[in-house]
């Protein structure tokens, strides 16, 4: 992610822990984002050791690690405790030369936003969306197009009419200003981010017990943090979209259960394409 955004919450509270952690030992330094390693050169990047530690998702990662799809549609809080976590990192280690640390986003939610009301979900098919790799298995399940752009283009092409709406989280949507060109907030969200961090083997294979230990505790207090975090930004984030106008449409019964099926269906469908066998496996990890 680009330095200063929101995902950086506690990236400075995880550096002083770490270093507490491992008796002063071990530090933590922001090296850089997007402008030196391309989201799409990051799996490359970890797979030949040229970074030592990333925070990212695991959807910017899927051209090294496709069945890593699957993680947003995991709960962090769960796959702690039935064994998801480990074989994920089992799963890492192997394929993204990369241990896992944790997911530094829990209750974040994707949402989709628009410019034009819907009242059935027939109402998406034709639309044009732009989504990322983690919200475009329930855009195309829908029956709309997806359009790939950066983050910070989407107020521009909303702007303009290039898309109908956008995928993103809402701390996007007020991040980049979108509540002046969005009209509709569709809820409920959907999936949980699937933001991480990762150090790579290279890396990790050179500390001592202590360190492993140290940045281990410190990631999973973050992890444990993000869900109070953003659970409590979700609403602040929602007051500020609709206080700019834009009307939340509450999917309800029948429709809100079918959006969701749809939307993890469609996510485990992607996974399960990659690789039947894990797919089938890291399925057993979830609730949907």
């Amino acid at each position: 992610f680009p330095e200063g955004g929101t995902h950086y919450y506690y990236l400075d509270t995880f550096s002083q822990k770490v270093k507490e952690y491992s008796g002063g030992t071990l530090t933590v330094e922001w090296g850089a984002g997007p402008e030196a390693i391309p989201a799409n050169e990051l799996a490359e990047a970890m797979v030949n050791d040229s970074v030592q530690m990333v925070f990212s998702p695991f959807s910017y990662l899927t051209s090294h690690f496709p069945v890593g799809a699957a993680v947003k549609l995991l709960d962090p809080s769960t796959c702690r405790t039935n064994g998801g976590f480990e074989y994920i990192n089992e799963l890492t280690e192997k394929q993204l030369n990369a241990h896992f640390l944790g997911r530094m986003s829990d209750g974040l939610e994707f949402v989709l936003a628009l410019k034009k009301p819907i009242k059935t979900l027939d109402d998406f098919k034709g639309l044009k969306i732009r989504a990322t790799a983690s919200q475009r298995p329930l855009v195309e399940a829908l029956g709309a197009g997806v359009v790939t752009m950066a983050l910070g283009e989407i107020y521009d092409a909303l702007q303009r009419n290039v898309v109908d709406g956008t995928g993103c989280a809402l701390s996007d949507i007020v991040d980049f200003s979108l509540q002046e060109v969005l009209k509709y907030l569709i809820q409920p969200g959907f999936y949980i981010s699937d933001s991480s961090l990762f150090v790579t083997l290279g890396t990790w294979n050179k500390l001592s017990d202590v360190q492993k230990e140290a940045l281990e505790k410190a990631a999973l207090d973050w992890e444990k943090d993000s869900k109070v975090h953003n659970t409590q930004a979700a609403a602040e984030y929602l007051k500020k979209i609709t206080d700019a106008g834009v009307q939340v449409i509450n999917l309800e019964g029948d429709m809100k259960d079918a959006y969701i099926k749809l939307a993890y269906d469609a996510g485990w469908a992607e996974v399960e394409k990659a690789d039947p066998e894990v797919a089938k496996k890291l399925r057993s990890f979830g609730t949907h």
